[in-house]
């Protein structure tokens, strides 16, 4: 990896990060690494302009929020939030993307996240479609078993659909439906500490079985309105890190309801709400995680710009361990 290749310069970073190559991204520190493609979807393309609007807006959420004050109160959760004065976040810049080879654009994303994950630091995708969670995950993997090979990992996606397809048409066995189960078939990842969350609509029986049969846990939408969303992410985080030192998280922003959230790649109905993801999400906050990635963030599919103002929120709550220190208030 020492010929690693320079970086695509962005005309945003995200949370005003500073830029930087992965190389250079400090062990413990977020390394963004942008997937501007879309080309692995089957329908509802645009979502290759995600990573620049999650940039722009949670550039926007950093400014409400970064006046003199030193603090804030989080009057949801009682918190008080300091500012870290340390580095906690480089912007790596993009990918590459080849839109007439996979293959290329695959192991373009995952060179990245890789060198990121072998010094140390915390991978973070922004999509672009959910196939390239595959090629975010595949260099995370890679690190890790550079960094200790017997290093096993646990995998959360939260999403509305459980892509684990294994083909799929044209597509073939790499695309938006199959990046679930190519991760699945990693040596390093725990296949019963795999988990689902936010799964609505039909879905495959098969594969609902062959994850089943493997020991992974699915939960639904329905299981988030009626167990609650906190106690649905204490139990997948309880399920994704046993007997493992690593988790890796994919965050799927279709997992809320189309209602709510028109600009993403695949809308799905009955979905959960905003206040229940970020009822997930500041769960999951508090979990060791060491890569994650969001994706499909359609911002040409809404006007309003109000989804990507909703997905920038939705990293806020999920970065906040690593954006401030908390204390609770008396």
């Amino acid at each position: 990896m020492s010929n690693f290749p320079k970086m695509n310069p962005v005309a945003h970073s995200l949370f005003s990060a500073p830029l930087g190559s992965p190389e250079e991204v400090q062990p413990g520190v977020l390394g963004v690494v942008g997937m501007p493609s879309d080309w692995t979807h089957s329908s509802r393309v645009g979502t290759r302009f995600g990573p620049e609007a999650l940039r722009v807006a949670t550039t926007e959420i950093l400014k409400s929020i970064s006046h003199e004050e030193a603090e804030f109160f989080d009057p949801i959760l009682k918190n008080v939030l300091r500012k870290r004065q340390d580095q906690w976040i480089v912007d790596c810049g993009d990918a590459d993307i080849f839109p007439d080879c996979v293959e290329d654009t695959t192991e373009s994303i995952a060179l990245m996240t890789r060198a990121i994950t072998a010094g140390g630091g915390i991978p973070l995708g922004l999509g672009g479609d959910h196939y390239n969670g595959y090629p975010a995950c595949l260099g995370y993997s890679r690190g890790l078993s550079d960094r200790d090979p017997n290093r096993k990992f646990g995998y959360i996606q939260v999403d509305g659909h459980l892509d684990f397809t294994n083909r799929l048409g044209a597509w073939g066995a790499h695309n938006h439906a199959t990046n679930g189960r190519r991760i699945s078939e990693f040596s390093n990842i725990i296949q019963p500490n795999m988990v689902w969350i936010g799964i609505s609509g039909w879905i495959d029986g098969g594969e609902y079985e062959l994850i089943k049969s493997m020991g992974g846990k699915v939960f639904s939408s329905q299981d988030v309105h009626r167990l609650g969303a906190a106690k649905v992410m204490e139990l997948a985080i309880k399920h994704a890190t046993r007997g493992c030192e690593s988790l890796y998280v994919s965050l799927c922003i279709d997992a809320m309801d189309a209602g709510y959230l028109p600009g993403t790649g695949s809308v799905v109905h009955s979905g959960i709400t905003p206040r229940q993801y970020c009822q997930m999400l500041d769960i999951l906050s508090e979990a060791p995680f060491d890569g994650l990635d969001i994706v499909e963030t359609c911002p040409p599919l809404d006007p309003s710009g109000r989804t990507q103002q909703m997905a920038a929120h939705l990293l806020l709550r999920t970065l906040r361990k690593h954006m401030f220190h908390t204390s609770k208030s008396n």
